[in-house]
């Protein structure tokens, strides 16, 4: 691998581990809390990916509104995708790779935002968060 190819994987994998953090603390704060293995005592694509492909598989018998549930099922499809395309990434060096799997964190953060604003203030009573 080039230093380039290293520098841009090791960044990627630093995304997926913010991302999974977020996750971490959105899905241990659902209605029926689901626990994920720590993102610092696993490898991220070893023993996480299996673990947030089973979140994913299970996350709709969550008691919550359409839109949450969406919410929460977009970002878990998120970081699973922009796991696979890093994987994919480090193995070919191919740049669309990298770049779609920066573009799914970006996205799924949000989506995991919005998640996170809903499960501290279901009512919509807190002023929005900077």
């Amino acid at each position: 691998m080039s230093d380039h190819q290293d520098a841009r994987t090791e960044d990627l994998m630093r995304r997926l581990s913010n991302f999974a953090h977020g996750i971490n603390l959105a899905m241990a704060a659902l209605p029926i809390p689901m626990t994920l293995p720590s993102t610092g005592e696993v490898s991220l694509i070893g023993d996480y990916l299996p673990a947030i492909i089973r979140a994913y598989e299970i996350v709709d018998e969550q008691p919550l509104p359409e839109l949450q549930l969406a919410q929460a099922t977009t970002a878990l499809l998120h970081w699973i995708t922009a796991a696979e395309l890093t994987v994919g990434y480090t193995l070919s060096g191919a740049g669309h790779r990298a770049d779609g799997a920066v573009l799914l964190c970006m996205a799924g953060e949000q989506h995991l935002a919005d998640l996170i604003e809903f499960l501290v203030d279901p009512e919509g009573t807190e002023p929005p968060q900077d």
